[in-house]
């Protein structure tokens, strides 16, 4: 055994919960800085923190807020010398605007207006900014919770976010919305005039799957004038020129028929219908920046196949030039931004690979690029060694990463898990896996291998692959994932008699319906998970998502919503079965997890179902994602018997 193999010590979820990690990558107009905030995965109190930092001239970023508050979504002036902030820093969990001078100077509260905000954008000329803001709660609202009468009618207490407009200079702010418009996205024309705006007709997160609105607001307050109307929600507003024409350029999914996200138009003077611009693209586009200085283009991040790139789109033409940084493209994955310059001479991205940590670069489009973060000093030569893998599923090509475990040796078999993103419109990337939703990295240092697929369905792949899934959920999906399984063992990497099985969502989902069609995976986790389409589709915040794959709702498809259902072949279950939810999920109720656990106690399997006080979807207290870390690990352990 070699002196690094004795001293290797495997990942603790303390560890993993605490690691520092970019977000939010933001370049200066005029190039020449970099902010972006700073957290680690847990919330240790009661309130989240997050720091700003600060890269001047592509030196190393430095710290440029306290870290005491939640500072987040820094955003530019026009002039490059100040940044504006959404923090809690006057009342923590209490949200306000401010603006911080780059070189020196206090933060000042922008105006009187609180609540709960986001995205907020400069107006051209730096004298407005414009935010989204949720009509807080009112004082008649506040005196009934204190009498207890605070009973609640659901879908009819609507919290609408609206947009508003704050004069930098006297922070007097002017609410542009009202009525039955849920704003969600917002951006200033060029002339600062007006703004573009996307909204739907009530505010529950349903309303994305069921109808959106793009429209234009005079910037001083009037009539919207209705641009095109949507199934899905457009979002990444931008304002830009096609063959000399205003328009309005942004993202948008064409629902069942053509699920894949694309860059689409719609002229300002609504001259003529939205159009998409890349259809029939194999791959998903996941950003589209504006270039103030080069209006004709946008700048895209697009996740192709496992690998996230960035493309400048010509808007009159539809040609496309890559962008990526060298060095990057097809390798790794650009997992946020990009932030571009007023010239479009310089941008910022952030960017990862399967064995080196998230870091912040400034680059030249296509050119070189230059870290200005260093979060992997400690973490990349503790991470294992990450493989791109495809095999044939049913004819279809599946791809797939695999971590090898620690000390892996070739032709000696090892304990492998596959682990199933969520989504179901989702894809694994070739980006670092080490956090609490992410297993591969922390399960690789204790011995397992492990497997990550995009089985039929997944984005990245354009919308024929997507649509793979439309009328057969819970079918060819579980044949990728089994088929993924078995390349494993035949390739000489898997023990076939320790194969476990794990995700997160619809992760958790296809857990729990693949071991109910086959008893070769040991042990499962099964987080956040459906068990039954049906009784999910009643009590879930987004139904209407289903209809991106089934024909209708479950009360005119019964039988196909419960074809897909690991309830209805519980009784073929022979797989442990660790079951781990959030008291709070709105989007997966803890009864799904609830009801696949009785089952399984009835039947006698193996299993556990841990509930988790407070947490949503997405676990956020540190104590909550230590424990569940450790969890899997155990139950992973106890039925595969991995070694480090």
């Amino acid at each position: 055994m070699t002196e690094t193999q004795t001293t290797f010590k495997p990942w603790t979820p303390e560890e993993i919960v605490d690691l520092l990690a970019p977000a939010e990558a933001v370049i200066s107009p005029d190039g020449a800085m970099v902010a972006f905030t700073v957290a680690a995965g847990g919330v240790k109190g009661e309130h989240p923190e997050r720091t700003v930092w600060l890269s001047r001239n592509g030196e190393p970023a430095t710290a440029f807020t306290t870290g005491l508050f939640n500072d987040v979504e820094p955003v530019w002036s026009p002039d490059s010398a100040k940044l504006l902030l959404i923090s809690d820093r006057k009342e923590r969990g209490k949200e306000r605007l401010y603006l911080l001078p780059v070189n020196g100077g206090e933060a000042r509260p922008l105006g009187d207006l609180e609540g709960d905000f986001a995205k907020p954008i400069f107006s051209p000329d730096g004298s407005k900014v414009a935010v989204i803001r949720t009509d807080p709660e009112t004082d008649e609202e506040k005196k009934r919770k204190e009498a207890k009468e605070d009973q609640i009618i659901v879908e009819e207490q609507p919290k609408y976010s609206r947009l508003w407009v704050i004069d930098v200079a006297s922070g007097k702010a002017r609410c542009l919305t009202f009525g039955d418009r849920n704003i969600y996205d917002a951006t200033w024309s060029p002339d600062g005039t007006q703004l573009a705006v996307a909204w739907t007709d009530t505010p529950e997160i349903n309303s994305h799957f069921i109808g959106s609105t793009l429209a234009l607001i005079p910037a001083s307050g009037g009539l919207a004038r209705e641009l095109a109307r949507f199934t899905m929600s457009p979002g990444n507003l931008t304002f830009a020129e096609a063959n000399g024409q205003p328009v309005i350029a942004f993202a948008v999914e064409g629902g069942s028929s053509d699920p894949a996200t694309s860059v689409w138009i719609v002229p300002v003077d609504g001259s003529a219908p939205a159009r998409n611009l890349m259809p029939n693209y194999a791959g998903q586009v996941e950003a589209v920046v504006g270039i103030s200085g080069e209006p004709g283009s946008v700048c895209l991040r697009i996740v192709e196949g496992t690998h996230g790139n960035l493309y400048k789109l010509d808007l009159s033409s539809g040609a496309m030039t890559a962008v990526t940084p060298n060095g990057m493209h097809g390798a790794g994955s650009v997992t946020s931004g990009p932030s571009v310059s007023r010239d479009g001479s310089k941008l910022a991205c952030i960017w990862s690979d399967g064995d080196r940590a998230h870091e912040v670069f400034v680059a030249t489009p296509g050119g070189e690029a230059t870290a200005v973060s260093d979060f992997g000093k400690d973490v990349n030569s503790r991470l294992q060694p990450v493989q791109q893998v495809t095999w044939r599923s049913d004819g279809v090509e599946i791809e797939g990463h695999l971590t090898l475990p620690h000390g892996y040796e070739e032709g000696k078999r090892y304990p492998l898990i596959v682990e199933i993103h969520g989504g179901p419109s989702w894809q694994w990337e070739d980006r670092l896996m080490l956090n609490w939703h992410d297993w591969a990295q922390f399960l690789a240092s204790h011995g397992f291998a492990v497997l990550a697929p995009n089985p039929r369905g997944s984005t990245g792949r354009g919308s024929e692959f997507q649509k793979l899934l439309v009328n057969d959920v819970g079918g060819g999906e579980v044949r990728d994932l089994i088929t993924g399984a078995e390349a494993m063992v035949e390739r000489g990497i898997a023990d076939p008699d320790r194969l476990g099985i794990g995700g997160w969502s619809w992760g958790g989902y296809l857990t729990a319906t693949t071991i109910t069609r086959t008893s070769m995976f040991k042990a499962a986790v099964m987080g956040a998970g459906l068990a039954n389409l049906i009784s999910d589709h009643g009590t879930d915040d987004i139904p209407n998502a289903n209809l991106l794959y089934f024909p209708g709702h479950p009360y005119e498809h019964l039988d196909m919503y419960w074809e897909g259902s690991a309830i209805k072949r519980i009784t073929e279950c022979t797989t442990p079965t660790l079951i781990v939810h959030g008291d709070s999920d709105d989007r997966v109720p803890p009864s799904q997890g609830a009801e696949m656990f009785r089952a399984l106690k009835v039947l006698g399997v193996p299993t556990q179902f841990v509930r988790y006080p407070r947490e949503p979807h997405g676990f956020r207290e540190r104590a909550h994602q230590i424990d569940l870390q450790q969890r899997i690990l155990n139950w992973f352990t106890k039925y595969l018997r991995a070694t480090p």
